[in-house]
């Protein structure tokens, strides 16, 4: 058997976060030619937590590494502590990168522990392993109330998923029980390279179902809340149940589409969320079984490149209960 000339150590690093620290420290590995084969660092309320996982060669070098990083941590007023990692076992590490990666995000006006244990049960159910947790938003005060309050964390996860449709059904159970967004997609080349983001119109970018609206003032709101109903149920299919509820309008003057459209209840964010888009180069677009009139002027208030949804008939001013 080859005799093995390198060591590979684990150096783990806690204490109070200040200036100079990893420079400090990689500064002392660079003068015995270390190779770094792993870092990671997290700064929570200037507690400072970063591991180092490096290569370097045996005997001497590595005794005399690890008492000058024991002194620069004195000097840095941090703990500094080794662990030994065998090559055997670096390597079983090595490899266990080659699973399948994902990218879980969490976005509320805040987050709770609540929120962050059901999804994190999800995980653990699905033997799925968290390698990293990052803050994308800024940290949130406890006194001044902000008028559009976000909290949002990144998790990258590793493992091998049986049933992706049930994961993404936990998902969405938590999402409407806590009051919570969750993203789940695969960490690959694609997620990285996505230009364009797509939106719902009704209960999405607006607080209403613009149909029902539609139907109270031509005052055959039950009629069409029952055929909804029916299709909830699986009586009927969406198409014929879109069809049923556009022949009620029949009659409906365009001045009212004109004052339901002006008064949309647009959802709290949602220009900030287009300004920010636009900002990082996103197209966006709106996918709708809604109606293009209403898309049409969401689209000139927002600022939406594009806008897929049905065509209301309109003939002399009046809704002919058709669409095109």
């Amino acid at each position: 058997m080859a005799k093995v000339d390198k060591e590979i150590i684990l150096l783990k690093v806690s204490g109070q976060d200040k200036l100079g620290v990893t420079a400090g420290l990689t500064s002392i590995l660079a003068t015995y030619d270390a190779t770094i084969l792993d870092i990671g660092q997290a700064d929570i309320h200037d507690t400072l937590s970063l591991g180092i996982l490096f290569e370097v060669k045996s005997g001497s070098d590595s005794g005399n590494v690890l008492k000058d990083l024991l002194f620069k941590g004195y000097e840095l007023g941090i703990n500094v502590k080794f662990i030994p990692i065998t090559i055997p076992d670096y390597e079983i590490w090595v490899k266990a990168q080659s699973k399948q990666r994902y990218i879980i995000n969490v976005l509320g006006e805040k987050l709770t522990a609540v929120q962050l244990a059901a999804v994190t049960k999800i995980m653990s159910d699905q033997k799925l392993n968290i390698d990293s947790i990052i803050r994308l938003t800024g940290r949130t005060s406890v006194v001044e109330k902000e008028e559009y309050p976000r909290s949002c964390v990144q998790l990258s996860v590793t493992g091998k998923i049986e049933d992706k449709t049930l994961i993404t059904a936990s998902f969405m159970d938590i999402s409407r029980e806590f009051d919570v967004d969750i993203s789940f997609q695969e960490d690959n080349m694609y997620r990285r390279n996505r230009r364009l983001v797509c939106f719902d119109m009704d209960s999405t970018l607006i607080q209403t179902e613009v149909i029902d609206e539609l139907a109270e003032l031509a005052g055959v709101g039950e009629q069409v809340r029952a055929i909804t109903e029916s299709a909830m149920n699986g009586e009927i299919d969406f198409s014929e149940s879109f069809k049923k509820r556009m022949a009620l309008l029949e009659g409906l003057s365009e001045d009212v589409l004109h004052n339901v459209a002006i008064n949309l209840p647009i959802t709290k964010g949602a220009h900030r969320l287009m300004k920010a888009l636009k900002y990082y180069g996103y197209k966006t677009a709106i996918l709708s079984g809604g109606f293009t009139y209403f898309g049409d002027y969401l689209q000139k208030k927002l600022g939406i490149d594009y806008v897929y949804a049905n065509q209301l008939e309109i003939k002399d001013g009046k809704l002919t209960g058709k669409y095109l």
